[in-house]
């Protein structure tokens, strides 16, 4: 099953990627990809989809 990744706004300046077909925020590395400048939310989102980032298959996410 092939996943689809979108950013959305969590707080005032600040964005998350995450799954649409779950709406859980994509974990990398174990690190949620929360909290991110908008510019740092289009480039995790944009090295998701072309394959040089992959995320986690663990829902633990280190804060």
């Amino acid at each position: 099953m092939q996943r689809r990744h979108a950013i959305r706004r969590v707080k005032d300046g600040l964005w998350e990627v995450y799954d649409i077909d779950n709406d859980e925020v994509v974990l990398v590395g174990g690190v949620a990809l929360t909290n991110l400048l908008d510019e740092e939310a289009l480039d995790a989102l944009d090295l998701i989809m072309g394959g040089f980032l992959t995320p986690s298959q663990s829902r633990r996410a280190k804060r």
